[in-house]
Parts: structure tokens; sequence; C-alpha cells
């Protein structure tokens, strides 16, 4: 999962979006968070730890025998001092004539500051948790797992990847783990774990993929020009899930930015329709996602556009399309001047049932204490969710996986987030928002095999299916490198069960179609 517990973290996310989040450094003669003792500094380098077990699935109609290798990749400096312990799991195929000719995907979520629970327990895994489709509150412990015949484990091996201060993943030796949180600083440790995991497994030569969720778009993007150009690690393509490429489109920065609105308003309206709050002008969601998608990039932007200069009738006009396709009052959006935040639509939709929408998820709701706010108390979706992964998760690790730590696992750290630093190009005082699709689009020309697979959830009110498609069409790569898919559900639209089946499905026809072409 990622954009973690947004209902509390607002005005810090807003900050990062914007750029504008400047982390102040210890005062002279103050130890920095994370500061190691120099006992401990002093002390003998300790063996990565590493966990074998097997396993077998029966997937696509094969019976599957697999290892799963639960381990910590040490990195090291240019003088072989270590700087960070990376703690991953691999899922590899056993039984494989020639290991180094199946692919691997590495994967991972976003935050930023997020472990790769959320893909790895919600849609990637061999197992996942058995959590309800119809996001209906999952209720109390004990939660069950279920195997995942649709896995894309069929098609690929695993590698799941917690950057440093998630998981168990943490910095090591005199580094600590602030030194790895920021754009460039995440995206350099992370290709050097790559690099490292595929020297000492012996994967240099096998089809390579990236996936990445959320904050994972941005990760991945950046990832392409240290991997394929830095360090000579070529890719075969990228794999995004509910990705954030260019921080504009999101919700957190919205004053004098419409570009927000415009691309945020069909999720809008798909969560609307949801819920029944439309009327019955549209036989399916298809068709009024169609007509939704024109007006906001048609006269709804135009009118945006013409700010203050909008004529009285014409703003009345686009008020009652507006409550059309939003459920929301017209008189509603008249006061708010034609631009309605998803937070804002999240805790209006239902006021009169004294409910809010998930942020990240809008089909799920949740009754709240203050029903007269203009933003909702709590993100109902990480609230149903959160829990069901992270106990579970727990669970398998020590009794499936045979992991033996006693050191704490950390899904989401809010630290990280809020500390996060701009990257070295965008520090400037005219940087504005970050964008990194031009290191995206600058892979496809580096390589021209390489190709885009993205994927997004109709009821995602932060990182949208229309934001993701603007971002993808206006990014320079040619549109025949990028596949293009959208499902019912959420920013985890996986968690709607044929949603999961078909974009798993979906991604192994990407996979196997790339690399039977090469």
């Amino acid at each position: 999962m990622s954009w973690r517990r947004l209902a509390t973290l607002i005005p810090q996310l807003a900050l990062i979006a914007g750029g504008l989040l400047a982390h102040e450094g210890p005062k002279p003669g103050e130890k920095a968070p994370g500061d190691k003792p120099a006992a401990e500094k002093d002390k003998p380098v300790e063996p990565p730890a590493r966990f074998i077990r097997q396993h077998r699935l029966k997937a696509g109609g094969v019976d599957l025998s697999y290892t799963t290798t639960s381990e910590e990749i040490l990195l090291k400096d240019a003088e072989g001092k270590p700087t960070a312990r990376f703690f991953t799991i691999a899922y590899t195929r056993d039984g494989v004539a020639n290991p180094e000719a199946r692919p691997i995907t590495f994967i991972f979520n976003g935050g930023p500051g997020s472990a790769s629970i959320w893909l790895h327990f919600g849609l990637v895994g061999p197992r996942l948790v058995d959590i309800p489709s119809d996001a209906q509150d999952p209720g109390a412990p004990p939660y069950k797992l279920r195997d995942n015949p649709a896995t894309i484990f069929r098609a690929t091996d695993l590698v799941f990847v917690d950057p440093i201060g998630t998981g168990y993943s943490r910095a090591a030796g005199e580094k600590k783990n602030e030194d790895f949180w920021g754009y460039d600083e995440d995206a350099d440790s992370v290709a050097e774990f790559i690099r490292t995991f595929i020297t000492q497994h012996n994967r240099w030569n096998s089809p390579k993929y990236i996936m990445g969720e959320s904050y994972g778009g941005v990760r991945a993007s950046l990832l392409i020009p240290r991997l394929q150009g830095n360090l000579g690690v070529g890719l075969n393509g990228a794999i995004l899930i509910s990705p954030a490429l260019n921080l504009a489109t999101l919700p957190f920065v919205v004053d004098g930015n419409d570009q927000t609105y415009a691309t945020t308003l069909p999720a809008l309206a798909a969560t609307a329709y949801y819920h029944h709050r439309l009327g019955d002008g549209w036989k399916d969601l298809g068709s009024l996602l169609r007509e939704v998608e024109a007006f906001a990039g048609g006269d709804y932007l135009k009118a945006l556009f013409r700010g203050s200069a909008l004529e009285a009738a014409e703003k009345e006009r686009i008020a009652g399309t507006l409550s059309r396709y939003t459920g929301l009052s017209k008189d509603y959006l008249l006061r708010a001047n034609l631009r309605v935040t998803a937070f804002r639509f999240a805790k209006e939709l239902l006021r009169a049932q004294g409910r809010t929408l998930g942020l990240l998820d809008g089909r799920y709701t949740q009754k709240e204490l203050d029903n007269i706010s203009d933003m909702p108390n709590r993100d109902p979706f990480d609230a149903k969710t959160g829990p069901v992964y992270v106990s579970s998760f727990q669970s398998y690790l020590r009794n499936e996986l045979g992991v033996d730590f006693d050191k704490r696992y950390i899904p989401a750290s809010d630290e990280a987030g809020g500390k996060w630093k701009r990257p070295a190009n965008g520090k400037n005082a005219f940087s504005g928002f970050v964008d990194v699709t031009g290191s995206l689009a600058q892979g496809t020309k580096d390589n021209e095999a390489f190709r885009i697979f993205a994927a997004a959830g109709y009821n995602d009110l932060i990182t949208s299916y229309f934001a993701m498609k603007y971002m993808l069409q206006h990014s320079g790569i040619d549109a025949d490198r990028i596949t293009l898919r959208d499902y019912p559900g959420g920013h985890m639209m996986y968690l709607h069960r044929p949603s999961a089946e078909a974009l798993s499905n979906d991604i192994v026809a990407f996979i196997e179609t790339r690399n039977a072409a090469h």
C-alpha cells in the first residue's frame, strides 16, 4: 500500500507534493536521529541472515514447487565498508533447467516509506491475505490466508524489496536510515541492491522487470537510468500499479493547480456511481466514464482555465454538469468555485448518512465522529485493511517462511515520508512539482525493447486512473510501448477479486509476450 495514513498526514504530504518540505538537521552538539554509538560502529559486521523454505502451489493448472529465500543483502561502499542491510524475500521456481533464462521481477511499494507487504500479500505472492472483495469490514483476528493460483509467479521469479527504514531493512556501519530517505538517495540504494542481488544470485542475463506501486512509480522511473545507464543492468520493462509520476496530478497541493481537478474528476464520478448517487442516465460505468473524461479534458478544463473571468451563466452550466457527474449539490459546487478536492468529496458525498469514503479506495466507507468538518477524520480504507495485512504477514513470515528475527518489522514509516528529500536537480527556487516521466521516457529511448505496463483502479481518489493516462500520454513515450489497463477497485484494485485475477493475467501476458518476442 502507499500514501498511508492520509487523513493524519495531509499537511506533510502537501508539502512533499509541492516540493516545499525542508528537513532541518541537528543543531551543533546534538545527535542526529539514528546516529549510532561509537561502540556499535566498531563492532564486527554481523553476517547477513538467510532463511530458506520449500513450498508447493497449483497455479494456472500447473503444480509448482518453489523455494523462498528470505535474506539480508549487505551493501558496501567503495572502501568495502557496510552501508545498508536490505531485507528481501525471493520466490524462485524449482526444476528450471536454466534459471538465468527465466524472467525475474523486482517488486516494491511506495509511500515513500512503505515496505513491499501490500503488493506481496495482495496481488503478487503465491499466498495472499483473504480479505472481503466487496470493500466490507474484514472484522477482527484471526485472519486467513489463501493460495493465489493467478500469481504472476507463473511467468517470473519474484524478489520483494523493502527500502531502507521499512520491513527489516536498516542502515549499517556509520550510515543511518535517514541517509537513504530522498528521491535520489532511495533510488541509488535500491539500484545498488538490485545490482548486488543479481550478482550474488547469477541473474545478470535474466529478463528483468521492475514493478512499483504508487510512489513506486516514481522509484521505478528513477531506477531506470541508474540501472541501464550507470550500472549496465539491462531491463525488459516496468510494471506500474496506481503510479505517481507527475505530482501535479495528485490532490495534495491544489491552490492554483487546476490540472489535479480535471484529472481526478472521472474517479469522483466512478465512486459516486458505485454508491448509487447518480441518476440512471448511463447504461454502465464505461459509458459514464467516457462522457466524464471528455468533459474533464474539454469544457471543465476550459472553465477552470478562465478563473474569475468565467461568465456567471457558464459557471452555472458547468456546476450543473458537475453535479450530475459527482452526486454533489449544485449549490455546494458553486460555493466551491467548481473545485472540489478528493478529500472534500470523500467527506461530502455521503455526509447525510454520517459516513466518509476511503481516499485510496472510494468503495470503503465508515461512520465519523465529526460530521461537520469539511475533511475526513480517517481513511476508512487504511483503517479497514491495514491490520489484516500486517497481522497476517507477521504470522506468515515466521510460520511459513521461517524468518526468525526479534527486531520490529516496519510496514510503513511515517518518519521516512516526513523527511523525504527532494531530487538534487530540483532544489532551486523554481523547481516546482516533481515529475519523473522524463526519466521513464528516456528509458524507452535508450533501450528500444523496453516496455511499460501501467494499471489503475477506477475508485482511487489519490492516484486516479485518468491522471495515469494523462501522464503517460504526455510523456513522449511511443504509444505502442505502453500497455494501459484500468479495473474496478481503488489504489489496490487487486482487493477486488475479479480485478486481481484480470490484472494478474494481463501482467503475465505482458511478460510472456515480450519475453517470447526477444
